[in-house]
């Protein structure tokens, strides 16, 4: 229920905010419509006004003798076709000397200011109020000889002033239909929007039940909803795939640290149960002291492939003599190549340089090594040799060293090629836990590699034995100067 309520939320208050900005808009338009129309027709009135006030100021000195008005009943015209006219007629002194017989024995309609204004040539026009009605006056100056009067000339401003009403009432009735039509034409806009919306958050709460297999629907249109659909089934995609591997990984994690738990718990229960020798004990500690040595590098395995997958902390990359590097994990793997009767060989390493994090090279270098001699055959050999790659002419890249580590055990299936990559994995045929291995050094190699901008693959795999290839960036026998000392990588 409150997902939905999220939802209409959004909806109202995309509806409320496109009907507001419609609202404003259309109030802005009828404004300046209104304005328009008041402008225009104020404007067509006062030019009616001065036209009438210039023609009955011309017949008002048309006559032999002094001023006079014409003037007819608008009682004996048609109601409405005319507009009704006021005329007032002033001396040169200012004073009322004649006016309409409509407007009886009424007060002048215009100030005596205003009078002297048009009598010293000006033409002014005001609005006043005759009867509780408004009224357009224009002032306009008309000579006899040599007397000047000022002839005041006014018309009757009803219609303009109610149609000027009729018109505001229009543009609010058509500015609140506007709006509600907008408003509900917006709500049923922003709802189809919407809809995918709602079934995509649907969906999300399915699997964020617990129905990690569901996928939202393909979309039918590549818009931006399509894409997104299309993006969040793929970041799904990933998502399950680190779940189902953190899953496994925790279940295997769980059972390879188990397994010598129990073995100790066991040693040390039989070891209690009664009085033994000094070398009996000793024996068993022995015992248990291999088996904590053992947790003790699972520990720190899984602790370095965490931060290599995580790419925490900084690497270090600097040139590395690739021959000292392999010379020294033959001496570390020297007792147990022995133990099996295996042969370590290197060839073709000498001023070989790579551009690498001496610790983790040596961890990566002792890791193949010591998978070759795991699961090589009794009697085997180990090779480890070197081969300059240069980039094509012109080309903005450097040298690549590939180094090959080679063994002569019984090879690995093609379809596990990749998967000896993948923790804890093991052979059943080949790579079982009483080797001592861990299943975690291939991984862990792969993942420091890609932090320096490394490779490792099986390069080739066959009944006859399996070559590892890792390619990494160096250089062949040239002088150490000639290349910078170290860089820092952030990891």
């Amino acid at each position: 229920m409150m997902r939905v309520s999220h939802l209409t939320t959004f909806r109202a208050r995309l509806t409320l905010r496109w009907t507001v900005a419609v609202g404003l808009l259309l109030g802005v338009t009828n404004l300046s419509i209104y304005f328009g129309a008041h402008l225009y027709l104020h404007r067509w009135l006062d030019s009616n006004v001065r036209t009438v006030a210039a023609t009955e100021a011309a017949s008002s000195t048309d006559g032999p003798v002094g001023v006079h008005l014409h003037e007819a009943p608008f009682s004996q015209m048609q109601t409405g076709a005319f507009t009704e006219k006021l005329v007032q007629i002033f001396d040169g002194n200012g004073d009322l000397v004649l006016q309409s017989t409509a407007l009886g024995d009424s007060s002048p309609v215009v100030s005596r200011a205003t009078v002297q204004e048009a009598l010293s040539g000006r033409m002014p026009i005001v609005s006043a109020t005759m009867f509780g009605r408004p009224v357009r006056v224009a002032v306009i100056t008309a000579s006899r000889g040599t007397q000047d009067y000022a002839v005041a000339v006014g018309l009757f401003a009803d219609d303009v002033e109610q149609g000027l009403a009729h018109l505001a009432w229009l543009l609010g009735a058509i500015w609140s239909i506007g709006l509600a039509a907008t408003g509900g034409i917006g709500y049923v806009l922003a709802s189809r929007a919407l809809a995918p919306v709602a079934r995509i958050t649907e969906r999300a709460a399915w699997i964020a039940r617990g129905n990690f297999d569901a996928r939202l629907d393909a979309p039918l249109i590549d818009d931006e909803l399509g894409r997104m659909t299309v993006l969040l089934n793929s970041m799904l995609d990933r998502l399950r795939e680190a779940l189902e591997t953190n899953r496994r990984f925790a279940s295997d994690a769980s059972h390879e640290l188990r397994a010598p738990l129990t073995a100790m718990a066991g040693e040390l229960e039989v070891a209690l149960r009664r009085p033994r020798s000094a070398d009996s004990y000793r024996d068993t500690l022995t015992h248990v002291r291999g088996r904590l040595t053992a947790l003790t590098q699972l520990a720190e395995d899984l602790i370095l492939l965490a931060r290599a997958q995580e790419g925490t902390g900084t690497v270090t990359l600097r040139e590395v003599d690739l021959d000292g590097l392999v010379e020294e994990s033959f001496r570390r793997l020297q007792e147990t190549a022995a133990a099996k009767g295996v042969t370590l060989e290197r060839d073709s390493l000498k001023g070989v340089c790579i551009y690498a994090d001496p610790a983790l090279m040596a961890r990566v270098i002792d890791n193949t090594v010591a998978n070759a001699v795991h699961y090589n055959r009794d009697g085997g050999r180990v090779r480890v040799t070197a081969q300059l790659e240069e980039p094509p002419p012109g080309a903005w890249a450097s040298p690549t060293v590939q180094i090959e580590v080679r063994d002569t055990g019984r090879g690995i299936p093609s379809a596990q090629h990749e998967r000896i990559f993948e923790r804890f994995f093991r052979l059943d045929s080949s790579r079982a836990r009483h080797t001592g291995g861990s299943g975690l050094g291939l991984a862990i190699s792969r993942e420091v590699l890609a932090l320096q901008g490394a490779t490792i693959r099986v390069g080739a795999s066959s009944p006859d034995g399996t070559t590892l290839e890792i390619r990494i960036p160096g250089r062949g026998p040239l002088p150490a100067a000639a290349f910078p000392a170290e860089a820092a990588v952030g990891g």
